[in-house]
C-alpha cells in the first residue's frame, strides 16, 4: 500500500514539473516572438523614419523607388486605415446576421434542423482563406466591376479594393462569429428564459429582453475574436485589394471600388524583396498588428471574465 501510494505521488510530481516547462515554454515562446519583433520593429526609428510621419503620413515608400532621390518614405497611415477600415465595415455587416442566425440556432430552429445545419456551420469556420480569396477574386470582383461601372465609368479595376475584401472578411468571420454566439446563448440557464415567460413576456420579448442581455459578454466575445481574425486577415484580403498605395479621393464612395491597400497585403507582397531599412519598416507593420491583435485577445478575456448572471 505504501508503495503505491509512493508511486502515486511521484506520478503527480512528474506530471506537475511537465506541465509547469510547458506552461514556462509557451509563455517564454510568446514573449520571445514580442521582443523578436519589438527589436526590428524599432530599429526603423533609429533609420530616418519618425513616429510623426510613420502614424500621420500616407506616403508608404520605403525603398524611394517612387522618389526621385530614391529617399525612402515610411508614412504607414494608409496601411493603417485601410486594416481598421475593412475590418470595422466586416464587423458592422456580421454582428446583425450572426447574432440573428445564432438566435435561429438557439431559440427557434427545431432539433433536427440543428443537427444538419450546425455540421455545415463547422466547415465553413475551417475552410482555408486561399479558397475565400480565390472566390472572391474569380467571382467577387468581377460582379462588383458590373455592379459599379455606372459610377465608375467602366473601369476594369473597379471591383478591387476595401469593397471586395470587406465582402471577403465577411464570409470568414461570419462562421466564427456565429458559433461563438451559437455557445454564448446557449450557456444561458433555462430558469432565465422560464422567469421571463412567467412574467408574461412572449417568445421573442423573452430572447430581446431576457437571453440577449443575460448572453451580452458571451457575445461581445464573439465580435471581439471575430475582429481579431479580420485585421489579422493576409492571403485573401490582398488577392482582393491589388493595390500599391492609398487612393487619393478617399472622401468619396469611389474609394470602395478601386485598388487599395492595408497592413497585411502590404507585407506579404513586399517584404521577401526587402533589405535594410525597408525590411524593419515591414517588421514595424507587423508589430502593430501583433499588438493591435494582443490588445483585442485582452478585450475578449475580461469580457469573458464577466457575467451579467451571478
Amino acid at each position: 500500500m505504501a508503495t503505491e501510494q509512493r508511486s502515486a505521488r511521484i506520478a503527480n510530481q512528474t506530471s506537475t514539473i511537465i506541465f509547469l516547462l510547458c506552461a514556462i515554454f509557451i509563455v517564454a515562446v510568446i514573449m520571445g516572438v514580442f521582443l523578436f519583433l519589438g527589436s526590428n520593429a524599432f530599429r526603423v526609428f533609429t533609420e530616418g523614419a519618425t513616429l510623426k510621419d510613420f502614424f500621420s503620413s500616407a506616403n508608404w515608400d520605403p525603398t524611394g523607388n517612387n522618389d526621385v532621390n530614391g529617399n525612402p518614405s515610411f508614412g504607414a497611415a494608409g496601411l493603417i486605415l485601410g486594416s481598421v477600415v475593412i475590418t470595422l465595415l466586416s464587423v458592422l455587416i456580421v454582428i446583425p446576421l450572426a447574432f440573428g442566425m445564432a438566435i435561429f440556432f438557439t431559440e427557434v430552429a427545431p432539433a433536427w434542423l440543428t443537427k444538419i445545419l450546425q455540421p455545415l456551420l463547422e466547415i465553413f469556420v475551417g475552410m482555408p482563406s486561399v479558397v475565400i480569396g480565390f472566390l472572391g477574386l474569380t467571382v467577387l470582383v468581377p460582379s462588383l466591376t458590373k455592379l459599379v461601372a455606372p459610377l465608375t465609368g467602366g473601369l476594369p479595376t473597379a471591383g478591387y479594393g476595401w469593397g471586395a475584401a470587406t465582402l471577403v472578411l465577411v464570409v470568414m468571420i461570419l462562421p466564427t462569429v456565429i458559433s461563438i454566439s451559437i455557445d454564448a446563448l446557449r450557456a444561458v440557464p433555462g430558469s432565465v428564459r422560464e422567469a421571463s415567460l412567467a412574467l408574461g413576456s412572449t417568445r421573442w420579448q423573452m430572447m430581446l429582453r431576457a437571453v440577449i442581455p443575460a448572453a451580452t459578454t458571451g457575445l461581445a466575445t464573439a465580435v471581439v475574436l471575430g475582429m481579431t481574425r479580420a485585421i489579422g486577415e493576409t492571403l485573401a484580403v490582398s488577392m482582393v485589394l491589388q493595390g500599391a498605395k492609398l487612393p487619393k479621393n478617399i472622401f468619396t464612395p469611389l474609394v470602395f471600388f478601386q485598388p487599395n491597400v492595408n497592413i497585411t497585403s502590404a507585407i506579404v507582397q513586399d517584404f521577401a524583396e526587402t533589405l535594410g531599412s525597408a525590411r524593419d519598416a515591414y517588421w514595424t507593420l507587423a508589430f502593430i498588428l501583433l499588438v493591435i491583435t494582443f490588445i483585442f485577445i485582452c478585450i475578449s478575456r475580461y469580457l469573458a471574465s464577466r457575467s451579467v448572471y451571478k
